[in-house]
């Protein structure tokens, strides 16, 4: 592009002298403006889509790291636009916002310890949250599918046990809960799970419920029907030797879900039921009681 004759006979350095446009851009390659710092937020929010993107190796594993993932990236979406007020919220049962993501954090500490995930160094709630939930999945979605099969405690007022996979499905359930209790205290719009993360957390509440009713045990078993994205039928012996179905109960599987979380009082929950109605209202409310709180 230095030729003479680009120039009309001008040397290049003659036209560059004479010519403003050529003579600024010059200026401009020579001294460049200092380059721009990214914005702030842009690190977690890339990390936030391609830990929502990744997919564990072993598919087995993917079944249920995959749902606790996609909520962790969704809660971590949430709370980096909570404004600094925001976090003072009251929440019922844990004060404010900042105090039900210590809860959370504690609850997921139990599973992220016997995974031998690191303990997490950060400051501030959310990114003390954000750290371990990390580590949790990174930690699980490098095993097998045999770690999914050893028994872990639960999280909740009632003591249970249960597999690794199934407690994995309880941390996606309560990291929805919880993030919906922040939507709610922020002003924001409930959400639910796509259908088939909310399949898991109704089977996972419904294999707990027998053990969450009171009273002696009764020799019958209860279907239930939920309808609606994540729907299905189970059928729940109430004890060992139970061959006869005594009621069958039908609600929406949503609803369901934040009925266990105990986000729904059971007395005004929404629901059908055939065949006999006082142990539809004992499964209801046994349902009620089985949230992480």
């Amino acid at each position: 592009m230095t030729d003479a004759y680009l120039f009309d006979g001008q040397t290049a350095d003659d036209h560059v002298a004479g010519c403003p446009h050529c003579s600024a851009a010059i200026a401009l390659l020579r001294r460049p403006e200092p380059a721009l710092a990214p914005p702030p937020t842009l690190r977690e929010a890339v990390l936030s889509k391609a830990r929502r993107r990744r997919t564990p190796a072993a598919l087995g594993v993917a079944t249920v790291t995959v749902p606790y993932a996609e909520q962790v990236a969704l809660m971590d979406d949430l709370l980096g636009d909570l404004r600094g007020e925001q976090w003072d919220a009251p929440v019922p049962k844990h004060g404010t916002v900042a105090g039900l993501m210590a809860h959370l954090t504690a609850n997921d500490a139990a599973i992220a310890r016997f995974v031998g995930a690191p303990a997490c160094a950060g400051t501030g709630p959310h990114r003390r949250w954000r750290e371990q939930a990390g580590a949790l999945l990174e930690r699980v979605s490098a095993g097998s599918e045999v770690l999914l099969g050893v028994e872990v405690a639960l999280a909740g007022v009632r003591p249970a046990r249960a597999p690794l996979r199934q407690a994995l499905v309880q941390r996606t359930f309560e990291t929805w809960t919880h993030a919906d209790d922040i939507r709610a205290a922020t002003g924001r719009a409930r959400a639910a799970p796509r259908a088939a993360h909310v399949h898991l957390i109704a089977e996972f509440g419904l294999a707990l419920l027998p053990r969450a009713l009171k009273g002696p045990r009764r020799d019958v078993s209860a279907t239930v029907v939920l309808t609606g994205p994540g729907g299905g039928t189970w059928t729940i012996p109430l004890s060992r030797a139970s061959d006869h179905v005594a009621v069958l109960v039908s609600a929406d599987a949503v609803d369901f879900c934040r009925l266990v979380a105990g986000r729904w009082p059971p007395e005004a929950f929404p629901y059908a039921a055939e065949g006999d109605a006082a142990l539809a209202r004992e499964l209801l409310h046994a349902a009620s009681t089985l949230g992480c709180d």
